[in-house]
C-alpha cells in the first residue's frame, strides 16, 4: 500500500476527496507572521484553511522562514 493513497478493500481509488469531486488542493497552506498565506501547489490561488489538508506556520518549516526575522525585528524596534 502507498501512503496517501486511499484504498477501498484492496481496490486504490486514488484521493478520496478528488473521487468524491470535492473542491480541495492537494499543497500545503504556509501560513506567514504576517498573516500572508501561500501554497506550495503550483496553481493554487484559492487559499483559503479548508481546502487543504495541511496547514503549517511559516516557523515550522525547514530552515525557518526570512519573515521570522523581519517581525523580529520589528517586535524589538
Amino acid at each position: 500500500m502507498k501512503v496517501g493513497t486511499t484504498y477501498v478493500g484492496t481496490t486504490e481509488v486514488g484521493c478520496i476527496e478528488c473521487v468524491g469531486a470535492l473542491d480541495h488542493c492537494h499543497g500545503t497552506l504556509i501560513v506567514h507572521s504576517s498573516n500572508v498565506v501561500e501554497c506550495t501547489e503550483d496553481g493554487c490561488v484559492q487559499l483559503h484553511a479548508v481546502r487543504h489538508g495541511l496547514v503549517v506556520d511559516c516557523s515550522a518549516l525547514a530552515g525557518g522562514c526570512s519573515c521570522d526575522d523581519v517581525m523580529e525585528h520589528l517586535r524589538a524596534s
